[in-house]
């Protein structure tokens, strides 16, 4: 093991720089992450184009899993479920802290939500690299992991590596759909439920996720709205039945009027907006039926406003649910999800693009072409 540690650091906006750090030694309550995967998420695309404010120089890479190369005695009963963890086991950690500050509003009095703690802490945006141990980001040989203070989860032997990249969107997807679920009642024809039409607006990783999730969880029609052929093709094989491409049918009110067809002329039972793009909002709310519920999950950053009607969402008695990253045991959910599915749905090809460590200064030129599904950080 070299004592050098190579990562890649956001230094300033649009500005990524390959730097080495020293190897830590873990804590006795901490452990030494050998990174096997780390994704690339739209959000670090955000952090790179400085559309949030972080504590420069950060580590990017919130998505990730590895190899535990060292451990503390204290670390080794940490893990979220109760399993032992020892030197050479598979795990993954959830990036926001699950020690939540107990002080603000949320924390006293909406404590089902730790999502919402005004003072969560994130790997890979909100820790800065700049004081030791530095390791808190996934695109790095190494990270360093608080599991006392992060929630971390043992792999099943058999939970394939590169979906270790997966499992972070894989919250975010299935908590997104769960928020249809929550607030409804499905025999009375609310909320999402077995049989319930679905349309996904946008099927990048996120979107091809809720696809999967929603046809695992038993929906019936599923449509899927995106306007690059390879990802449309892809949320087939991930479970939709039908696919509207944005580039066939351009106009906004054309593509309202095809789901209302494809759906007895009332709309989608649920709707869940992946794209971040604001004017997929506003086409959204007329794509879900009366009575129906539509999911904000895709606008992590603010781009932007658009024109909203509140009578139409008065008038259609609409549920709209926002869906805000995840408590932290979604990734329970997210890590059962992928490795039981995983022989009916080839969620490795969602990877379709690979970059070591030293050549992330190129990810985010290959992000803009819009080519790749998921791309990875593969040390």
């Amino acid at each position: 093991m070299s004592d050098k540690v190579e990562a890649a650091v956001l230094v300033d906006t649009r500005k990524v720089e390959i730097q080495q750090f020293d190897l830590p030694s873990p804590a006795r309550d901490a452990l030494l992450l050998k990174t096997e995967v780390c994704g690339v998420c739209g959000t670090d695309i955000h952090l790179f184009e400085g559309r949030m404010k972080i504590p420069l120089p950060v580590i990017l890479g919130h998505e990730f899993s590895g190899e535990v190369a060292e451990i503390g005695e204290e670390a080794k009963t940490a893990e979220a479920t109760g399993q032992r963890i020892e030197k050479g086991d598979r795990i993954t950690v959830v990036p926001g802290s699950n020690k939540f500050c107990g002080k603000c509003y949320y924390c006293k009095f909406v404590p089902s939500r730790p999502n919402l703690c005004t003072s969560r802490r994130a790997y890979g945006i909100t820790i800065s690299c700049r004081d030791p141990p530095h390791l808190f980001g996934g695109w790095s040989e190494y990270i360093y992991v608080d599991p006392v203070h992060f929630f971390t989860f043992k792999l099943p032997s058999d939970f394939p590596k590169e979906f270790g990249a997966l499992i972070e969107p894989a919250a975010v997807a299935t908590r997104a759909l769960e928020r249809a679920v929550a607030p409804g009642i499905t025999f009375g024809n609310e909320g999402f439920g077995l049989g319930k039409s679905v349309v996904v607006q946008g099927v990048g990783p996120i979107g091809l996720l809720v696809t999967a999730a929603a046809r695992a969880a038993g929906a019936g029609e599923i449509i899927a709205i995106d306007s690059i052929e390879s990802r449309l093709k892809m949320s087939e094989r991930l479970g939709a039945d039908i696919t509207i491409d944005m580039l066939q049918l351009s106009k906004s009110e054309d593509r309202i009027s095809e789901v209302r067809r494809l759906t007895q002329g009332v709309g989608a039972d649920v709707a869940v907006e992946c794209t971040g793009v604001p004017a997929a909002f506003q086409e959204g709310v007329e794509m879900v039926r009366d009575g129906g519920k539509y999911v904000e999950v895709g606008h992590y950053t603010d781009t932007g406003p658009i024109e909203i009607r509140p009578h139409r969402i008065c008038r259609k008695d609409l549920d709209i649910l926002g869906s805000w990253a995840y408590p932290p045991i979604q990734f329970r959910t997210a890590i059962s999800f992928l490795n039981r599915e995983k022989d009916r749905f080839k969620f490795g090809d969602l990877i379709t693009h690979r970059f070591s460590v030293s050549e992330a200064t190129r990810i985010f030129e290959a992000v803009k072409t819009r080519q790749a599904v998921k791309t990875a950080v593969v040390p």
